[in-house]
């Protein structure tokens, strides 16, 4: 068994099923990774439960995995990298969540004439939506002088092969207070920039019917969580911006789940640094209008 401060996982996404939890990692440059154990503290090692298929659409950088549970199967949504240079979010689908995960399709679900990445799944009345991130090298903005990230949703099929009508964006990195006052300075292509990134777009209902959507910034010289709540109660939102950050210590990509006690519980990476990144696992609320963490859960059992 491994401790998870021993493996080193980027974008961690945790699925609580028959009493076990399965961590998943971006881990790998061509494979994705899956850990299992009965607690958060220590972890088993499982094969692959995906790996880019030969003469596929997509060739390299397996990022930002997550497994859900839908109609009676466990479907990943991953990150991948075209060979037409964007990138975009494949869904692959298996009978158990450790895999192996075999593609719906030959090519992303998301828009092919863009770059994107994090897709997550969110189900609203029974109908599968892709949220996800247009991402800011995609994104420049010639009146800001700077590559904006966008948060976007679409509809999907209900057999999740395909988008159903034209997708959405439901903000833009420099619309959120916190992205906009301290956006990244950048080197990109010999030429100083600025870029308002949005990554890991998550989403969950919380019990009082609250609609929480969770996702990550690069703020100068920090990688940080921010949260924004529905006005509507429903993916069309508005959404209105918390005023403070979920987490602000270096370290995003976030999601949300309950443990076996039920208790809700933040995962996400720490540091933002490659190499170094670990899976943190914070308590957490939603406390009047603010998402809150507390310190990081910890076994003492070795």
């Amino acid at each position: 068994m491994l401790k998870t401060e021993e493996i080193r996982v980027r974008d961690p996404f945790v699925l609580l099923y028959e009493d076990a939890y399965y961590l998943y990692a971006t881990t790998g440059d061509t494979t994705y990774a899956c850990f299992r154990g009965s607690d958060l503290a220590h972890w088993e090692p499982l094969d692959v439960a995906f790996e880019i298929p030969k003469d596929f659409w997509a060739y390299k950088d397996v990022w930002a995995g997550e497994v859900h549970r839908y109609g009676g199967k466990f479907y990943l949504f991953v990150s991948l990298l075209g060979h037409n240079g964007r990138r975009g979010t494949q869904i692959a689908v298996a009978d158990r969540p450790e895999g192996p995960f075999l593609p719906l399709t030959d090519h992303a679900v998301t828009p092919a004439e863009q770059s994107c990445i994090d897709g997550t799944l969110y189900v609203e009345d029974g109908v599968p939506y892709i949220v996800y991130s247009h991402d800011w090298p995609d994104h420049f903005v010639a009146e800001k002088d700077a590559f904006v990230g966008e948060i976007c949703a679409a509809r999907l099929s209900p057999d999740l092969k395909a988008i159903e009508g034209e997708p959405w964006v439901l903000f833009e990195s420099d619309d959120v207070p916190i992205s906009a006052a301290t956006p990244q300075h950048i080197q990109w292509e010999g030429k100083n920039t600025v870029r308002y990134g949005s990554d890991g777009p998550f989403l969950r209902r919380f019990p009082d019917g609250r609609l929480v959507l969770t996702w990550s910034p690069y703020l100068e010289n920090n990688y940080v969580v921010l949260g924004a709540v529905s006005e509507s109660g429903t993916i069309k939102g508005p959404w209105k911006h918390m005023d403070k950050a979920v987490y602000d210590r270096d370290g995003g990509h976030s999601m949300l789940f309950a443990d076996k006690t039920g208790r809700l519980v933040m995962a996400l990476h720490s540091p933002e640094r490659f190499g170094d990144e670990r899976a943190v696992f914070l308590p957490a609320a939603l406390r009047g209008d603010q998402l809150t963490v507390a310190s990081p859960i910890r076994s003492d059992r070795e």
